[in-house]
This record gives structure tokens, sequence and C-alpha cells, in this order.
């Protein structure tokens, strides 16, 4: 008798140890899982503009080539990051789905442009369409067709197509040569806009004030969100400027801000990837 009291007591020690080790086992996978949650929910909480998917998608093309570019060229990613998002609708506007130009760098002498169109636009989102098959599977009343001005924007799309009305779904068909677009974009405003080569003062004055900075404070001080706000102001807000209207350095402020654009590119330039460095 006293050894079966004895056995049932030390299997009744056994089962509470493992039931304990078992508990305190779901307790610190929970609290990682929450931690890793939470991580998630401070960066998009942080960062109003990464809850978005298509603002997501639009920095997972362009944030890594835009690091690269701008510590080779001497302007601040950030920058060039915030200036691509606001004046492309983070790749949503109708002239950079179809010409890939999310910068809005104007056709210089010789360059294709895009032609004036007549575009569907979808009543019930109000959004313009570039799909017109798609268009014609809507009800008729719910569309209205309008001609929109030629862009006078350089259109990155490859030849016989550039500077055409044709195949303006190159580039939803060829997602990699968007890609590539996008960045052959980032390094014309970088390495060719804003130059010391360049005819435009503005663009001439914010080069060599950010080559003189590098020299004098190094690579890293491209990253600092002070100086890529600065530079905004360099080149915006005046006459004959990137962007003549006051308001647009606010706007493009406000993107730098919102998605967290100088964290991002901080942590890019340390070599974290990208979707790490969104969402955590």
């Amino acid at each position: 008798m006293k050894f079966f009291i004895l056995f049932l007591s030390i299997v009744s020690a056994v089962l509470t140890e493992r039931l304990f080790m078992g508990a305190q086992a779901n307790t610190e996978i929970h609290n990682k899982a929450s931690h890793a949650a939470s991580n998630t929910a401070s960066n998009t909480s942080q960062y109003s503009l990464r809850k978005y998917p298509h603002v997501e998608q639009f920095y997972g093309l362009t944030a890594k080539e835009a690091v690269k570019i701008g510590m080779k060229e001497n302007i601040p990613p950030a920058a060039i990051l915030a200036i691509a998002g606001w004046e492309s609708g983070f790749g949503q506007g109708y002239v950079s789905q179809i010409t890939g130009n999310i910068m809005s760098l104007g056709a210089r002498k010789g360059e294709p442009e895009l032609p004036p169109l007549t575009l569907p636009r979808n009543l019930a989102t109000n959004k313009l369409m570039i799909d017109f098959k798609k268009a014609k599977q809507l009800p008729k009343s719910q569309v209205v067709w309008q001609k929109r001005p030629p862009s006078l924007k350089k259109d990155y799309r490859p030849k016989p197509y550039a500077g055409t009305k044709n195949n303006l779904l190159y580039f939803r068909n060829h997602p990699q040569a968007l890609k590539q677009a996008y960045a052959h974009v980032m390094q014309d405003f970088s390495g060719s806009w804003i130059s010391e080569k360049s005819k435009v003062p503005v663009f001439f004055k914010a080069s060599k004030e950010m080559d003189k900075l590098v020299s004098k404070k190094g690579k890293n001080i491209l990253l600092n969100c002070k100086v890529a706000k600065a530079f905004l102001k360099s080149i915006g807000g005046k006459p004959r400027s990137f962007n003549t209207r006051p308001a647009w350095i606010k706007h493009v402020s406000k993107v730098m801000d919102n998605a967290g654009l100088c964290d991002l590119t901080k942590e890019i330039n340390q070599g974290k990837a990208f979707n790490r460095a969104w969402r955590q």
C-alpha cells in the first residue's frame, strides 16, 4: 500500500512538472508572437502610409535602388523616394502607369513624351483607366471617355511604343521592365537633373551643396532626415525649380514622414531586406 501511494506521488509530480513546462513553453511562444505582431503593428501605426498595400508594393520596387543611386550620386535617398511617391501617386497615376515616369521628369529635346490620349474614367471609383478592354466590360453608364492633353513627361517605354498611343499596358504586362524603368527615372533625376552640369541654377546649386556636405561629413549624412528635407526645400517651391508651388515641399515632406522613408533608407543601407525594414 505504501509503495502504491509512493508510486502515485511520483507520477503526480512528473505530470505536474510536465504541465508546468508545457504552459511555460506556450507562454514563451505567445510572447514571441505578440512581440512580432507588436513590432509590425507599431510600424504601421507609427507610419500611417505603411498600411496601404499599393504603397508597400511601390516602395518594394524602388527603395533598394533609390538607396544605391542616392548614395552614389550624393542625393538623399529618402527625398528620391518621397518625390517619386508623391509625383506618381505611388505608381497609381495614369502617366506613371503608362510611361514608368514616377518623378514627373519632363521630356527633353529629342526624348519621347506621352501624346494626348482619350481615356475612360470609371465613375464608380473616379479613376482613369488605361485598360480599354476592362472599361468596355463595364456598364456604359459607369464610364465616361475623357481627352487628356500631352503629358510633356518623358516616356520610358521602349521602342517602338515610347511616345505613341500603342501598347499602353506595356509595363503592366512586363513587371521586370517596370522595375528597370523606375531605376532609370531615379538615376536620371539624381545623376542628370540634379547635377553640377545642370543649366538650371536651382539644380546646380543643390547638387553642389550636397557634394560639399558629403565631402565634409561623409556619405551617411545623406541618410539624415533634416538633410533630406533641406534638399527638398532647395529644389522646390520657387521659380524655375522642380515644382514651383510652395505646397509641394509640404506634401512631399509628409510622404517622407508618413511612410517612414528616413528610417527605411537607413535600414536598407545597413543591408536589411525591404520586407523586414518595412514591417518590423
